[in-house]
């Protein structure tokens, strides 16, 4: 069995660590790893010298709802998003009364089109943008956007939740950030960097999330114009509770489960055991029946817990590795389907010193024309490929007028969500192989 969106991040390894963890309560809420996690983070990105402070989180949603309500915006101020993004970005927002404004995609990187964006900045009530690395390919127009952001003084929150091309990271690229502190708290500007550690994404610690913000303060509009320098970042917000042991039980759940199943899944066993874990509610679900309504949920606004701290130390110790394959798998890809697709990755970007992405994609994007049929013939020989995006804000079964997204209003990302599959890049060059005749044949 060949899942896309089905635990792709997993092994044994993680799941025997997460199997011995549920015999160590004592370790779950509180430990080590969470600073040591901190320092990972920033020394695998190679900013550690820069002393960029980290902040984690439950969940990425929920990092993303405690950094916004940190700025103290104004009811009814804008938050720019692009279309072609997902609940988890879009809730916070309206949770904290704040207004999202959609912006259209360009069809190479899956980001904020440039023109589409200057179209949107004539509103005073305009204040943050969130800039999304979609699949982890930078976006074409970073640098511009960037730039824009500044000029206007808006705040930007990089969301590299799917992945990135860590050469954004190098202490080259940091040098001009860096040379500009003094000018970014003069002039307003502010910028973060927004991580999920979901069960979806680059790394999986089944829930977590993270903020990289810089030493300068932050900003507040409530006290007074503006872009106001008040307290430093990370005293804005109170450090919510953990969540209940039983809630962290069941996370510790997830890797093992998921890995019997992934494994049994051919002789008929696993699928057994996926209906019964999803029938009677094992697992904690990524997306809440609460949130598909549109609604933020608060169960996820928590502390990041020690356990799942444990497992994605795992994770970061093995990332080299996994990157590696996933280029390998990527580029194996792009030689069989270069000629449907724009290869992002193989595009020179100033802005980052080198490629839109290092290769080591999350999932390999490719836009067909009959994916009903391609997702069928391949369900059938138990290759299950995702659909990132089918709706211009996923999920599927979102009702879009809660989240205030307005039908036709970004009509490029809504072509490309009903043309989009993603393959599967963190699997073996047997698997891949595998995939690519079975395509072969549909497409």
């Amino acid at each position: 069995m060949i899942f896309t969106d089905f635990a792709p991040n997993e092994s044994w390894d993680d799941a025997l660590l997460s199997l011995r963890l549920l015999f160590q309560p004592w370790r779950w809420k509180n430990g080590n790893e969470k600073e040591l996690v901190k320092q990972k983070i920033l020394t695998l990105f190679n900013i550690s010298r820069l002393k960029f402070n980290v902040s984690l989180f439950l969940t990425g949603r929920s990092a993303l709802y405690n950094l916004l309500k940190s700025f103290n915006l104004p009811k009814g101020s804008e938050v720019l998003v692009q279309a072609f993004t997902c609940e988890a970005v879009v809730l916070p927002i309206i949770q904290l009364g704040l207004k999202p404004v959609y912006i259209d995609i360009e069809s190479e990187t899956y980001s904020i089109y440039f023109n589409k964006l200057t179209s949107k900045l004539v509103n005073r009530l305009t204040k943050v943008l969130i800039l999304q690395h979609t699949f982890g390919l930078t976006p074409k127009y970073r640098k511009d956007i960037l730039r824009l952001a500044q000029e206007k003084g808006l705040i930007v929150i990089e969301d590299l939740a799917h992945g990135f091309n860590p050469s954004i990271f190098k202490p080259s690229g940091f040098d001009k950030i860096r040379s500009q502190q003094t000018l970014r708290v003069n002039n307003k500007f502010f910028h973060f960097y927004l991580f999920s550690f979901g069960r979806s994404k680059l790394l999986s610690s089944v829930f977590g999330g993270a903020i990289i913000s810089s030493p300068v303060k932050s900003p507040s509009y409530q006290a007074g114009e503006k872009g106001e320098v008040l307290n430093g970042t990370m005293r804005l917000w109170k450090n919510p509770a953990y969540p209940s042991y039983f809630f962290i039980f069941r996370c510790l759940l997830y890797k093992p489960l998921t890995m019997l199943i992934k494994s049994t899944y051919d002789i008929y066993l696993g699928k057994i055991l996926h209906y019964f874990v999803n029938r009677f509610g094992i697992l904690i679900p990524e997306v809440t029946q609460q949130e598909k309504k549109g609604q933020f949920n608060s169960l996820f606004n928590k502390a990041y817990p020690n356990a799942l701290s444990i497992l994605l130390l795992h994770q970061l110790n093995k990332f080299d590795r996994i990157q590696k394959q996933r280029r390998k798998i990527s580029g194996f890809y792009f030689r069989h389907f270069g000629k449907r697709v724009k290869r992002a990755g193989s595009e020179s970007n100033n802005d980052s010193g080198g490629s839109r992405s290092d290769g080591g994609l999350i999932r390999f994007p490719l836009l067909i024309r009959n994916r009903d049929k391609v997702l069928l013939k391949a369900a059938k020989q138990n290759i299950f490929l995702g659909k990132w995006y089918n709706q211009a804000v996923a999920p599927k079964d979102l009702d879009l007028d809660r989240v205030e997204y307005k039908a036709g209003s970004c009509p490029v990302a809504e072509d490309i969500c009903k043309k989009i599959i993603n393959l599967p890049t963190n699997i073996s060059q047997n698997e891949a192989e595998r995939v690519v005749r079975i395509l072969n044949d549909v497409i």
